[in-house]
């Protein structure tokens, strides 16, 4: 079910009062988009949701809230870890972030909340002074690539593994 009418919502930073809700939506949307992983654990980044997102100057994480305070959307960006040996070349001599947690509920799929959430995002990392944004998609996530692309993001590098088939894309600042 997809919701068709216009929608009222605010895009905010997560604070600590609202880390329990905003990390219980994308639990959901997690299982719901990646059925292939593990979900008795929670990923580093939600389990310790303020060391990751609220307490420093480099990472965020914003929210989509409808007017009942219904979390629709989140996004996220933490410093770029050099975790892909394959892609030193891209990243190594720039300061770089990686947009990570971008879900948005599948009812409120395709109403613009997820071009708000980016826009929000790239104004606090612009301010924390990042050159590159990076992040990653796969072909099976319900319009991610063409998003990304529409927003500018480049392709660098496709994988050829049969289940993830991953995309890693940025985009210069």
């Amino acid at each position: 079910m997809s919701i068709q009418t216009p929608v009222k919502y605010r895009v905010k930073q997560v604070e600590q009062k609202d880390a329990a809700q905003v990390v219980d939506f994308m639990a959901t949307i997690r299982k719901e988009v990646f059925p292939m992983l593990d979900h008795q654990q929670l990923p580093p980044d939600m389990l310790h949701f303020y060391a990751h997102y609220i307490d420093r100057r480099d990472a965020a994480l914003f929210a989509a809230l409808s007017e009942a305070g219904n979390v629709l959307g989140t996004i996220g960006y933490l410093p770029y870890d050099n975790r892909f040996d394959e892609l030193q070349q891209f990243y190594a001599q720039t300061k770089t972030t990686e947009l990570v947690r971008c879900y948005i509920d599948p009812a409120y799929r395709r109403l613009g909340i997820g071009t708000a959430l980016y826009q929000t995002a790239l104004k606090s990392i612009q301010t924390a002074g990042y050159e590159k944004v990076y992040l990653h998609s796969h072909p099976f996530l319900p319009g991610g690539i063409p998003f990304w692309k529409a927003l500018g993001f480049e392709e660098r590098l496709a994988e050829s593994d049969p289940v993830w088939k991953t995309l890693h894309m940025d985009k210069v600042l």
